[in-house]
């Protein structure tokens, strides 16, 4: 009587240990996303140069956060239109990103400019 108790307990613990390793790997499929509004700070290539680092100082951040352009498995590169984008914008630009937690980092898989550096400048010009 003793012994089925064991392994019926024995059993049990197992079958929840099991339960809580499946939830834990369900968690890691499902990848942190999201959108970042800021202004782009810094941008340089990467190492190799098919890429480009940026650095976007979101609203309400103290320190920049580096992103780079999400990697495209068709091409086997950089998202084309992205890189382009990313490439084109210039510093001090206010830009928005979708972004992704690849695990190795933080990809931007959209990449748009909402307000041109040069527009703060010409503001800036007219008030005086």
């Amino acid at each position: 009587m003793l012994r089925k108790t064991v392994v019926l307990a024995f059993a049990l613990v197992l079958a929840l240990v099991c339960g809580l390793t499946e939830a834990a790997q369900d968690k890691d499929k499902k990848k942190r996303t999201g959108t970042i509004t800021g202004e782009l700070q810094a941008r340089k290539d990467t190492p190799n140069g098919k890429n480009v680092i940026m650095e976007i100082l979101a609203s309400g951040e103290e320190k920049a956060r580096p992103y780079r352009v999400m990697y495209d498995p068709k091409v086997k590169g950089p998202i084309a239109d992205v890189l382009k984008a990313a490439k084109g914008a210039a510093i001090g630009d206010r830009v928005r990103c979708d972004w992704i937690d690849t695990g190795e980092g933080l990809a931007v898989t959209s990449f748009q400019v909402l307000k041109k550096a040069e527009d703060k400048k010409d503001e800036g010009k007219d008030k005086k």
